[in-house]
């Protein structure tokens, strides 16, 4: 088996979609409306049980992994297999947990294989299968055919299946490697854990759809403020038509456009900060799609090193919060979540900076939702190169 991508530079991705705002389409308002996404029937949910085989090195994978079936041991999904007796979990800060060989990585190097089956209807969409978070990447395939590869753990990876399905019952195979030439820029100051760490499903959608957007909002003179909403098809563009409704569900402006752009204005608007975290709610109605976005009107400016929140100066309380539990790892889902917004609140923390590395989409949404400023830091740590040069100045680290 070949296996070449995870040590190529040139290879972050192979097969995925290009990145999109993170977003749920669903059926109909009223799906749009539920606070939950699997509310949505555009939804397929994968996470679950799967069949799993660990192996100590990748070298020890048979040459063809469909001659015989591999994946014997039950695993959850999210879940991270040291926390389930597979391989061991490890600390690290700031050294590399291999030896520096920049982009290649220990030949032993531990992996597992995912596989679980999937049913298809013959309903004539396209089908584009999520994974939320893969430490540290992945290759994929669907009824034996190779789909793709993928890697930057804490990121989404989309891929379009649409051609590698049929309608019945359709099999997933995911081989997730500890190791890849992306763990030199994911060095970051946790327990190094391995698998497919964030849920996984599949969005049924039509062949021509919205595939992205862009919410912009500003103040205008008279104390009114634009929402400007920056759309993106995928196919021949249609008509999105927006509708902007305050937190009783009362409408305030509506617009559509089919030219990319959708102008909106908010007459007397309430501002959202962290104390009164209000939000409104924008319905994006694009063909037989519906999506739904929550849109916080602030204004957010530095001064003289003083941030300033719709012109009010704003003093920090903040936290470190790495996207992990004590019992589940990275595998933290909502009730987790919200346990630890209810608790930061309980001790007047206003600010949270996502160390260190994109928490899950699902997230930054909580923080609007309950009030929090939010500070986003990307996947990307690579201090174990700046220490092997000395210490940690700017001339090192330049």
């Amino acid at each position: 088996m070949q296996l070449t991508y995870h040590e190529n530079p040139h290879a972050l991705h192979v097969g995925t979609m290009p990145n999109r705002s993170y977003y749920v389409p669903c059926a109909s308002e009223e799906e749009a409306l539920q606070r939950e996404r699997t509310a949505s029937s555009r939804l397929q949910l994968l996470s679950g049980t799967w069949a799993f085989r660990y192996f100590d090195s990748v070298l020890d994978l048979p040459e063809d992994i469909f001659a015989q079936p591999l994946c014997t041991d039950p695993i959850p999904v999210p879940a991270v297999w040291q926390n389930h007796g597979y391989d061991r979990h490890q600390y690290t800060n700031v050294r590399f947990p291999f030896p520096y060989d920049p982009p290649y990585v220990p030949a032993e190097n531990p992996c597992g294989l995912y596989e679980r089956q999937f049913e298809v209807p013959d309903d004539g969409m396209r089908r584009y299968l999520n994974f939320e978070g893969v430490d540290s990447c992945m290759y994929v395939w669907v009824n034996r055919r190779f789909v793709g590869y993928s890697q930057v753990a804490h990121s989404t990876s989309e891929f379009d299946i649409t051609d590698f399905t049929a309608p019945g019952m359709n099999t997933l195979t995911v081989l997730v490697l500890k190791w890849c030439d992306g763990s030199y820029f994911e060095d970051q100051d946790k327990l190094r854990t391995s698998g497919i760490f964030r849920d996984v499903y599949i969005l049924r959608r039509p062949f021509g759809h919205l595939r992205d957007y862009f919410v912009h909002t500003a103040p205008v003179e008279g104390g009114a403020w634009d929402v400007r909403v920056e759309t993106e098809w995928l196919g021949e563009a249609g008509v999105v038509k927006a509708v902007l409704r305050d937190a009783g569900g009362r409408e305030v402006a509506r617009g559509d456009s089919a030219a990319g752009m959708i102008e909106l204005r908010v007459e007397k608007p309430t501002l959202w900060n962290a104390e009164n975290p209000y939000l409104y709610t924008l319905l994006l109605f694009a063909g037989d799609e519906v999506i739904r976005e929550r849109v916080g009107l602030r204004r957010i400016c530095i001064e003289h090193e003083v941030v300033y929140i719709n012109g009010q100066a704003v003093k920090f309380r903040g936290t470190n919060r790495h996207d992990s539990d004590p019992v589940l790892g990275p595998a933290v889902g909502v009730p987790e979540m919200v346990r630890d917004l209810t608790i930061m609140k309980q001790h007047n923390i206003n600010a949270i900076r996502t160390s260190h590395y994109p928490n899950s989409p699902l997230f930054p949404r909580m923080c609007d939702h309950y009030g929090f400023y939010l500070i986003g830091e990307a996947d990307l740590e690579c201090h174990g190169v700046v220490f092997r040069d000395g210490d940690y100045s700017e001339a090192n680290y330049n």
